[in-house]
């Protein structure tokens, strides 16, 4: 008698596709195309100032409108590289609509908020449903443009001033804060800036352990950089020796977490060379005047970092040089035809 088993049930798909489990392969011409779709943005703005300079709202709010409509219908029928430059059309013109619409000549925190809104609500919209459904950009754009409206929320008036500040300085680099006024707002602002990027962060590695690598890269982006602006900027006012150490302390957590997820090469340099920068900062503050001084301080910055990345290399199940031939495969996410086919090829990639 022969045991056949029970048929395997088929996996039920997710509701976002095969871009919540995975990242699409790299691709030239979908990239291409994408550099297509930016620069028939570039052209519709061109277009609105040649029609009316000065005033540019009705003009721009109907080109867009209409560059919207184009690529809705491109990206319906078009395959993979003109779907690309479909979507980045869509990332691209949906802030300038809303702009266009909103931002007039007497145009206040209001309007900003409401451009602000709109773009998140759209991103979002445009991430859950139709033929974008499940893009990364798409997140990425709602994770950017929700980080800058809790910042305006809570900079008020001085939103400029705070977002100028935080972005252009770092103690990392020049060791102050030019142009900062050290008003509570401010901190606040950049405080709220590195809450989100490490909620962010959170969010991102725990969806790089249910193996959603798709879901997880635009939290883990836009996660690394709010936490870096934000925390380097907020203890930079404080002193170099101060945002050099919080620079360590983000930076090795973001490289964890890269460390730990699938293929996070970027998220994994980008945390080390944000530590590697805030010991810069802590070794060209409490370096003394002797160059043998610095030489001696360098050198223990050297062993102590050596040391550790010896010791926590079998901690993390780093192979040697790199060869993970004997590492056992990665387990199938549940569900999705990913899932089921990691190597099978989509037609829209991009």
């Amino acid at each position: 008698m022969t045991d056949t088993g029970q048929p395997i049930a088929p996996r039920k798909e997710r509701y976002l596709g095969w871009r919540a489990e995975r990242r699409p392969r790299p691709g030239f011409a979908h990239v291409l195309g994408a550099t297509s779709g930016g620069f028939a943005v570039v052209a519709m703005v061109a277009f609105v100032a040649a029609i009316d300079n000065d005033d540019p709202q009705v003009p721009g709010v109907v080109l867009s409108l209409v560059l919207i409509a184009a690529a809705f219908a491109i990206g319906v029928r078009g395959p993979g590289p003109l779907r690309s430059a479909a979507v980045t059309a869509l990332v691209l013109t949906v802030p300038l609509l809303w702009l266009f619409a909103l931002a007039t000549d007497d145009a206040g925190r209001s309007e900003f908020r409401g451009v602000l809104l709109l773009t998140l609500f759209s991103y979002a919209a445009l991430y859950l449903l139709g033929w974008t459904r499940g893009r990364a950009v798409l997140l990425a754009g709602s994770l950017v443009t929700f980080t800058f409206w809790v910042a305006f929320e809570v900079a008020g008036n001085n939103a400029g001033g705070v977002f100028g500040s935080t972005v252009a300085s770092s103690p990392i680099t020049n060791g102050a804060l030019s142009g900062a006024s050290g008003s509570d707002n401010v901190d606040a602002t950049r405080a709220a800036i590195m809450v989100i990027g490490i909620a962010f962060l959170i969010i991102g590695a725990i969806a790089d352990n249910r193996r959603l690598a798709g879901t997880a890269t635009p939290f883990l982006v836009v996660g690394s950089i709010s936490a870096i602006l934000g925390g380097v900027s907020l203890a930079g006012d404080e002193s170099v020796l101060a945002g050099g150490i919080v620079a360590v302390l983000i930076g090795c957590a973001i490289g964890i977490i890269g460390a730990a997820g699938d293929q996070r090469r970027g998220t994994t340099w980008l945390g080390v060379l944000t530590a590697f920068w805030g010991l810069v900062a802590i070794l060209v503050d409490i370096a003394p005047d002797e160059a043998e001084g610095v030489g001696a301080i360098a050198l223990g910055f050297a062993v102590v970092l050596g040391g550790l990345a010896w010791l926590l290399a079998p901690i993390f199940g780093e192979p040697d040089d790199g060869n993970d031939d004997l590492l056992p495969p990665p387990t199938a996410p549940e569900g999705g035809t990913s899932a089921r086919d990691p190597g099978l090829l989509q037609a829209d990639a991009a």
